[in-house]
Parts: structure tokens; sequence; C-alpha cells
């Protein structure tokens, strides 16, 4: 059985918000839908701009035509529109005349089958008629009743009619696989993608799970959020980082608890890749002076120890850095530059991730993408940082 389809409901009103977030979810969705009262308030403008920028993906335009529906139908498929739809309730005089200007412009009607009584019913006549998908589809008041398109689906599927089947009502991770199950040729997804913290990221798990590819929620869920902060972290940050590394006489970094094993894990790869580090609190670490770099990870950057390692370095006219996960702080203020991993609204409570294990977990990706950066910049072969690796093992 050939993958469904991924559809994906443009219902914002804003002309630009509807582009972006086609743009972030393009990688992972088929068919862009520009929802009833997205095309309402935008009209053909949008179909031709969405055309424009995407040439190699379908886009659909949700008509809802009720009446006229040759007339109505026509200036959206001249404009790039790939296919439109028409109510079932419309009566098939209107759906004849929608799969007429369809043909006309080698496209496809779809008839949407909200409040239609007899859906099996019309399902056929429409199929007689050269219609090219039916969608199954609960709207979002019956969704607020509690109604799903599971059911509907399963008796649209089983007529085996020679038409594409598409669903729409509500669909989310915990049911694109019911869906699939079911006979669905087109999943049509919402709010689980555009009201998601990241839809991008929402697209592409239930890209995955439409296609049949297993996906570990758990792992999911930090992975999505590590990617979710350092997307929003400056892209600036790896090469005013590295200018400060190479201006610096020595390195020294610190942090508390698991932000100080990111600071070792850090200090780690920059011995590797030629600088002179030095982890605070160890008992060989040598005495900061004047033109030496202390970097300071701290999600608060309040904590007490650390504030007394940033007042101590800055007395001697050290140089200070903190990577945080706010952009105002004590060690901040006392900082040469703070470096914020993510923004502070993305640190709020997280389930399945506690006690600050985003900000670690973030951090630790993004210095070693910062490594990745300086060992590329400066062509340091991993044979020459594998030379410097500890060898009293």
């Amino acid at each position: 059985m050939a993958k469904p389809l991924i559809q994906l409901a443009l219902d914002s009103l804003d002309f630009d918000q509807t582009v972006n977030l086609a743009t972030q979810t393009a990688p992972y969705v088929d068919i862009f839908e520009i929802g009833t009262p997205c095309i309402k308030h935008n009209g053909v403008k949008l179909v031709r701009e969405l055309r424009s920028r995407f040439p190699n993906k379908l886009i659909l335009v949700d008509l809802k035509t009720m009446d006229a529906g040759e007339y109505e139908a026509t200036p959206f498929y001249a404009a790039g529109a790939d296919i439109c739809t028409v109510l079932g309730v419309s009566g098939l005089a209107t759906i004849a005349g929608v799969i007429k200007a369809a043909q006309a412009h080698n496209a496809e009607a779809q008839i949407d089958l909200i409040n239609v009584p007899n859906k099996l019913e019309c399902a056929r006549e429409a199929a007689k008629l050269g219609a090219h998908i039916i969608g199954v589809h609960t709207g979002l008041d019956a969704q607020a009743a509690g109604q799903t398109p599971f059911a509907d689906l399963q008796d649209i599927a089983s007529l085996g009619l020679d038409v594409r089947v598409s669903v729409a009502g509500g669909i989310k991770n915990t049911t694109v696989q019911q869906v699939v199950e079911s006979g669905a040729d087109i999943i049509v997804v919402g709010a689980a993608i555009y009201g998601a913290e990241s839809p991008a990221d929402a697209a592409r798990v239930i890209r995955n799970l439409a296609d049949g590819k297993k996906v570990h929620p758990h792992q999911q869920l930090i992975l999505d959020k590590v990617s979710s902060i350092l997307k929003v972290t400056d892209g600036a940050y790896e090469v005013k980082l590295t200018k400060l590394l190479d201006k610096a006489k020595r390195i020294f970094v610190s942090g508390a608890g698991r932000s100080g094993l990111v600071c070792k894990f850090f200090a780690m790869r920059l011995v590797h890749s030629g600088y002179d580090v030095s982890v605070v609190g160890e008992i060989v670490t040598p005495s900061i002076k004047k033109g030496d770099l202390l970097i300071i990870i701290s999600g608060s950057g309040e904590t007490e120890q650390l504030i007394a390692f940033a007042k101590k370095a800055k007395e001697v006219g050290a140089k200070i850095v903190l990577i945080s996960a706010k952009d105002n702080s004590t060690i901040g203020d006392m900082s040469e530059a703070v470096f914020q991993i993510g923004k502070a609204e993305q640190y709020g409570k997280i389930l399945g991730m506690p006690m600050g294990t985003a900000f670690e977990l973030s951090t630790l990706s993004f210095l070693e993408a910062l490594v990745a950066h300086l060992i590329h910049e400066k062509g340091i072969a991993e044979e020459v940082m594998r030379s410097r690796h500890a060898n009293l093992e």
C-alpha cells in the first residue's frame, strides 16, 4: 500500500504567517491546504504566492463550494490550485461543475462529506461523476461534541471506489497510525502542527508516523525540545565565542552540578582542539590572571559559588563569558559576553525533562556544534585531535 500523503491545514488569516508556516513545514508535508477562512480572507493572491514558492507541492484550496461550482472554482485552478473542494451537500450539479473546472486545468476535485446525511451514497455518485478525492471530514463543531472521522473513513474506504480518500478531524500523533490502518490516502492535520511549539518538529513526527517509522516518544520529546531551543539561539555565537577563545592566553571553565559536567565535556573538546584549558575546582588548576578567559555555564546566572568565581576573575582582570538560559543575571552583569541558549520562556516546567535538563542538553549540543565549527574553520584534522587525547587510561 502506498504511503499516505500529509496535508497541512493553513487556517490563519494572516498572509505572512501562512507563508512562514508553509516554509517551516515544507520538508514534511505533501499538500498545503489553504483553509476556508484563510482563502476567504486572502483570495487568489495567496494561491499564486504558494504556487510560486512551492512548485513541487500540491495546493488544495478549501472553497467548500455550495453553488456555481465551475464558475467559482475556475479562477483558483487558473491561479495554480491542484485541488479545490466542493461540499457534498451542494448537490450533483454543483459537484459536476467543480469536476469540469478541474478537468479543464488538469487538476482534481475533492468532495467534502461534512454534514452529508448519506455519505456512502454521495461518495458513490461523486465517483461516477469523476471526482478524484472523497473527503471524510469531521468539522470543528462536531469534534467539540466528541465526534471522530474514523467510522466514516472505514465505511468509505470499504467501498473500493476509484478515488483517493482524505480524512480530516482532529488528527494528531496518537491517531495517525489508526488513520493509516483505516485506509486513508491523505491525512489532514491542522492544530497538531500549527499549534505546536515547533511546527516543523511536529510535522516531522507525523510524517514519520504516517510512513511507519518507529518513533520513541520520550526520545522524540528530548530531540524536539533541544532542537526548538537551538533554533532560536543566535547563530552568531559560534563566531563570537571562537574569537574570544583565540584571544585568551588560557581558558578556564566552570559550572555547578550537571552544568559542571557539561563544562568538563567542553574542556576536553577544547584540549583536543589545541587550547590551554583548565577546569575550575580541580587540584591542578592554576590561578587565573589578566588575559585569561573564564567561561561559566549557569542556567540562572545566580549560583553563589559561580558568582564568587566571576568576582575573583574580574578582580584580576580576566574576561568572563556566561552561557545561560537568561539574558540578565548577576554573573551576566560582570561578563564580557552573555550567550543565551534559547529563550527564557522555553524553560518552564517540561513534563519528562525535569530539573533543568533542557538547558544542559541544549548547551551540550550548542558547544559540540561550536567545536565542530572551530575545527572546520581551523582545519584541525581528527588525527591531530586524537594525538592530544588522554592515553593514560
